[in-house]
């Protein structure tokens, strides 16, 4: 089902394969040849693209469940960690390089600096940074509780870890890493840096999404959600920090004098919860997907109109785009994987 719209944007299919496992995260490789797929049973695939083929083969897995998954940028490794407390490294072949527990407790996280030398991942308090071939340069001091989340800013010298109470934000040297806290009374579940280096955001477990300013320290908080803000993104252009709150996709738009004391965009495209976004890099569009099994295709600013509702085979769990931005992998709770492409009409 398509929704027909004035703006001359659809998503098309283009190949679509079964996943023996349900779909919890993907990862584009830098160059858009292939993108790893993450189970929630444990398994790990590494897919294919070739023009309007799509291969998936499994490559391994976790026991008990997969929990992270990250792509190296500018480099041709991704990193997986799972309930068996291991982390894995994977070459683009979909070799496996290296396997090795960090900690007895699982590595609930990871994220590759925008560099790709370092990843850092967090296993229960503790947050541990590593070179691309396993090995530990530093490890931080334990926090007070698990780490929910982690992100490195877009120049790198930045990694902030959700927390309860706070972001820590730690600055990366290769002499010292001092820390600075931000500070707020609930639990942190996202750690969200704009691309501007202007803001860092976070989704809160109180039902608020909070914001500081980085150079000011300054904060404010947004309420009204319905329950726990566990997804939270930045435009490429960092002028709208989207959300999710039931079915509906709230967007506050940070231009001019920023979202404080304005309405937000709120796109109303679903009929069931809203579990996955996510923003087009370099471009306008936006898309999100629920458990109602529709996928939305956006283009916030210019309308709140869905430019295409594509109706899939289950709910679904994860999109991503691929780098260039012209297309889309999309998991299902099933285990279907869906490559589209975005078409002008």
């Amino acid at each position: 089902m398509a929704a027909k719209n004035s703006l001359g944007f659809a998503l098309e299919p283009r190949a679509s394969v079964a996943f023996d496992d349900y779909v919890t995260e993907m990862a584009w490789s830098p160059a858009g040849e292939s993108f790893a797929v993450a189970g929630g049973e444990g398994k790990v695939a590494l897919a294919r693209t070739a023009g309007a083929t799509l291969a998936l083969d499994v490559i391994g897995e976790h026991l008990l469940g997969t929990l992270a998954l990250a792509w190296q940028p500018r480099g041709k490794l991704f990193a997986t960690s799972g309930q068996d407390s291991a982390i894995a490294l994977w070459d683009e072949a979909g070799k496996s390089i290296r396997r090795w527990k960090p900690a007895p407790v699982a590595t609930q996280a990871l994220s590759f600096s925008p560099t790709g030398e370092i990843l850092a991942s967090a296993a229960g308090k503790v947050v541990t940074l590593w070179t691309p071939a396993g090995e530990k340069t530093h490890a931080f001091a334990p926090a007070t509780g698990a780490a929910a989340a982690l992100a490195f800013d877009k120049p790198g010298t930045d990694l902030g870890v959700a927390l309860n109470g706070e972001i820590a934000v730690h600055r990366i040297d290769t002499t010292r890493h001092e820390t600075r806290r931000y500070k707020w009374p609930g639990a942190c579940l996202t750690v969200n840096f704009s691309g501007n280096g202007r803001f860092l955001a976070s989704g809160m477990a109180d039902g608020s999404l909070h914001f500081w300013n980085r150079s000011t320290g300054k904060d404010s908080q947004m309420r009204g959600y319905d329950g726990r803000v566990e997804r939270v993104a930045w435009s490429d252009n960092s002028r709208y920090l989207a959300s999710c709150t039931g079915n509906e996709v709230v967007l506050w738009d940070f231009s001019g004098r920023g979202p404080e004391g304005t309405k937000p965009i709120v796109l109303n495209g679903h009929t069931e919860r809203v579990d996955t976004f996510a923003w087009q890099p370099g471009g306008e569009h936006f898309v999100s997907g629920g458990r109602d099994w529709r996928l939305t295709l956006w283009r916030p600013g210019k309308t709140t109109q869905p430019l295409d509702v594509q109706m899939l085979d289950s709910e679904i769990c994860a999109t991503r785009w691929s780098p260039d931005g012209k297309r889309l992998a999309v998991g299902e709770k099933k285990g279907r994987v869906t490559l589209f492409e975005l078409v002008a009409r």
